[in-house]
């Protein structure tokens, strides 16, 4: 039997991993999120990128049990099914950006899933350890979570729920890369979330 014909019939390879959803995020903290852009586009050859000037829209921010003001820059683009994630702290308020900027570190950051059961993730992750030290509220309730990893795998996780509105919102963004020509707008600069949806970047490409 041929390893194709074999390959059809073989189970799914992560049946354990389907509680985290089947996408995942590479996220990197860095100090000047032009640099960072430059070098993905011209070295990493990974592009284009949709940037965020701003990203707090009012939301409430937990770090570490007490409130933050802190506002970030995001920038997103694609290696196939893998979102690639820059972020650049814009202020000194509490965060897990700015503590890592301020260790003295620079680079990958955390990774993050998106799973259909936010909740049920939520409580996997804290019934294996997982310490929450950063919260996104939306109208109260956590829209975003990210997580202290036991030692034996270090470093954080977030997660986020995939949403109806989330999904069609990253899609946009798939759309974006997977048409891009590798030459044309590399960096597409956006005040906000808001202003990027209303755009219509990624609704016909």
């Amino acid at each position: 039997m041929k390893l194709e014909e074999m390959a059809v019939n073989l189970p799914d390879p992560t049946p354990a991993l389907n509680y985290l959803g089947k996408r995942i995020q590479m996220a990197y903290v860095v100090r000047d999120m032009d640099a960072a852009l430059e070098h993905w586009l011209d070295v990493m050859k990974v592009g284009p990128f949709v940037v965020f000037d701003r990203s707090r829209d009012g939301r409430t921010i937990l770090y570490r049990g007490t409130q933050t003001y802190a506002d970030i820059s995001l920038a997103f683009a694609y290696i196939g099914d893998v979102q690639i994630e820059i972020i650049q702290p814009l202020d000194d308020e509490p965060s897990p950006f700015r503590e890592f900027l301020d260790s003295g570190r620079e680079g990958l950051h955390h990774i993050g899933f998106w799973p259909d059961d936010f909740e049920l993730a939520r409580g996997h992750f804290e019934e294996q350890g997982f310490k929450e030290i950063y919260a996104v509220l939306t109208d109260g309730r956590r829209s975003g979570a990210y997580y202290e990893s036991p030692c034996v795998m270090g470093g954080i996780v977030e997660l986020v729920p995939l949403t109806e509105q989330r999904a069609a919102y990253f899609g946009r963004m798939e759309k974006i890369a997977r048409s891009w020509d590798g030459k044309t707008r590399p960096v597409r600069r956006f005040s906000g979330r808001a202003e990027f949806l209303a755009s219509g970047e990624g609704v016909e490409v």
